[in-house]
């Protein structure tokens, strides 16, 4: 019957556990049946503050009630602490303790003289498992089950600790997430403002600069001299060069937001529709191997293929037999995409100009462009969780790579 009632009260603590309850929790459920099999007035689950020198009992029990925490007091109550720490039960004489008001109440609640059993999770010790009252022995077998529910309590409590701890920590990120989200909402509101602002208030001057220069130009020309017509035509390039920005800046704006419509991606066909699509001359000698499938958002993985090949084709149309080769290949968890040109190249000096927005390595009278193209192919492949790269030598061409992750399915 007692081996039944043992296992009884273990159970209860297994399942505590398994249900994910808190330490009070667990220590309340096993205590009162302990108490009847111990056959003791009073019992106590201590957990120790070894810093403050201080008890907390997590839950008693008496006669009458079960009390569960906070309660303190001296950790001197427990006995000599190296004893419990190498796993020894102490047994305290009330009478004996000096003058406090934790022995009177001990005296008051008929408790003459009680046992502390350690609390020991791997080895530290965490608490005590007390009980006592008028009898001074204890059974053999009563430290047996008393050191049994003890070492069973110590691993509940401190799986429980570590429950509440992932809980609160868990509780903390997802506020972080919530006060982060709320940042980036807050955020990209403004820069919905900046792009309308960009959009139509700058845009506005630009067409009063272009339709006064274009009107100029009609009802005027024959009153001006060359140098007056060829300021006249600067202008006017400078005003569309600057609606080109500001388009080429909304776009890579617009590219941060964009949610990603991912679908299984023939790479070969898009990049070939993509050269389609900017009209080469037939002089230009393009070479598109085989290319693994990838899985994106087809139309901006179009965009990165318009904007490498475009730069290819920029890059080489000076040369007298200009050459494009794109390939591709699985390596490791990643597909590897590269275009490869013959023409100007650059100097790796200044490698990290290449991907900025506005920063150019040639001069805009060699080779006309914004900047924004290459920045736009960065931010493009990084959303997809991939990574842009280049390499070249001045006069000797350029060879562009990208990354995307080897689709699950593959």
């Amino acid at each position: 019957m007692r081996d039944a009632e043992r296992l009884a009260i273990l159970h209860q603590v297994d399942r505590g556990m398994i249900r994910e309850e808190s330490p009070a929790a667990i220590a309340e459920a096993a205590l009162r049946p302990l108490r009847d099999l111990l056959g003791v007035p009073r019992a106590i689950v201590n957990l120790f503050d070894l810093e403050a020198g201080e008890v907390e009992w997590l839950a008693a029990i008496g006669r009458q009630r079960m009390h569960v925490g906070p309660g303190r007091y001296p950790i001197a109550l427990m006995g000599d602490l190296e004893g419990l720490r190498r796993g020894e039960p102490q047994i305290i004489d009330t009478p004996s303790l000096p003058p406090s008001s934790h022995k009177d109440a001990l005296l008051a609640s008929g408790v003459r003289r009680y046992m502390a059993v350690p609390m020991i999770v791997g080895d530290r010790l965490i608490g005590a498992l007390s009980f006592g009252g008028e009898s001074s022995t204890f059974p053999p077998e009563q430290v047996e089950i008393a050191r049994e529910v003890a070492t069973q309590l110590a691993i509940a409590v401190a799986q429980a600790r570590l429950h509440e701890q992932v809980k609160r920590q868990a509780e903390e990120m997802e506020l972080r997430v919530s006060e982060r989200t709320a940042e980036l909402e807050a955020a990209n509101r403004e820069l919905e403002s900046f792009s309308y602002s960009v959009s139509h208030d700058l845009r506005a001057p630009l067409r009063a600069i272009d339709g006064y220069g274009r009107m100029l130009e009609e009802d005027y020309a024959a009153k001006l001299d060359a140098e007056g017509l060829r300021l006249l035509a600067v202008i006017r390039k400078s005003s569309l060069r600057m609606g080109v920005l500001i388009d080429d800046l909304l776009e890579f704006s617009r590219l941060g937001r964009k949610p990603l419509d991912r679908a299984a991606v023939d790479m070969e066909a898009l990049a070939r529709d993509a050269w389609t699509e900017l009209g080469a001359s037939a002089a230009v000698q393009l070479t598109i191997g085989a290319l693994p499938s990838a899985n994106g958002d087809p139309a901006l993985l179009r965009q990165v293929w318009i904007n490498l090949l475009s730069n290819a084709l920029k890059y080489s149309a000076r040369q007298p037999s200009p050459r494009i080769e794109v390939a591709g290949e699985r390596s490791g968890a990643d597909l590897v995409y590269r275009v490869t040109d013959n023409g100007a190249g650059f100097d790796m000096r200044y490698y990290d100009k290449l991907f900025r927005v506005f920063q150019r390595l040639h001069r805009e009278d060699e080779f006309p462009g914004t900047g924004v193209g290459l920045a736009i192919v960065q931010r493009i492949v990084t959303r997809h969780g991939g990574r842009v790269w280049a390499e070249a030598e001045v006069g000797k061409g350029a060879k562009f790579f990208f990354t995307l992750p080897v689709p699950a399915s593959l």
